[in-house]
């Protein structure tokens, strides 16, 4: 089971039917099982190098943690952003 279906079920599990995926850009999903970090382009220009994380309750959205040590991000990941490359 990957780690996105693991976040799915448990939400599904904690909020039932008022839990809403939308806010989960498919174009991300990817890197956040693999915990890849990555460089993502933002449609105002600007580019950013994280991991995948994602937020709490019944609606999450992904978010870009700067850091290993971040708790948590302003910047939230969307169907218009785009993941540049792969950081090795």
């Amino acid at each position: 089971m990957s780690k996105y279906t693991d976040l799915i079920e448990r939400k599904k599990r904690e909020f039932g039917e008022k839990f809403d995926n939308s806010g989960l850009a498919e174009n991300f999903i990817p890197y956040y099982n693999s915990g890849e970090r990555i460089e993502v382009k933002f449609p105002d220009g600007s580019v950013k190098r994280g991991t995948v994380g994602v937020t709490t309750g019944w609606k999450p959205c992904f978010l870009l943690m700067l850091t290993s040590r971040s708790v948590g991000s302003s910047w939230t990941l969307h169907d218009g952003d785009k993941v540049v490359k792969i950081v090795k």
